[in-house]
């Protein structure tokens, strides 16, 4: 593997492993470099540990939701800019609510497309992916 890729991690955060499971996979098969966290307060302390390149994040989880995860992850400093890109329902109140008033977010509807969350994250990462 370059460089470029090894470097570039995404961290997925859902609270369905499911879910987790089949979009690690999807991902892994297009060469990127995936850690999982189930739910947002394991990612918070996941992200400081592994500090990701960006994160896909589940919207709606129970206890801390993906938007609450973006506002606890811009106050630490050193992550204050990391791309996000969250997953949501196609009639998700949280993403109307909320879509407009968050930078650096991007938004899948599930079930997940694992081509164009390929090309977001390609997007997002600034590099296409290759081995």
């Amino acid at each position: 593997m370059g460089m470029m890729t090894s470097s570039k991690l995404i961290l997925l955060v859902d609270d369905e492993p499911s879910v987790l499971d089949a979009t690690k996979t999807g991902l892994l098969d297009r060469g990127f470099n995936v850690r999982t966290v189930e739910g947002a307060e394991a990612a918070i302390g996941a992200i400081q540990s592994l500090k990701p390149s960006i994160i896909v994040s589940d919207l709606v989880m129970p206890g801390t939701n993906g938007f609450e995860l973006l506002q606890a992850v811009r106050k630490q400093g050193e992550f204050s800019s990391i791309p996000f890109i969250f997953l949501t329902g196609v009639d998700d109140y949280y993403a109307k609510k909320f879509g407009k008033e968050i930078g650096g977010a991007a938004y899948i509807t599930k079930p997940v497309d694992l081509d164009e969350l390929e090309s977001l994250l390609n997007e997002k990462l600034g590099a296409p992916n290759q081995i």
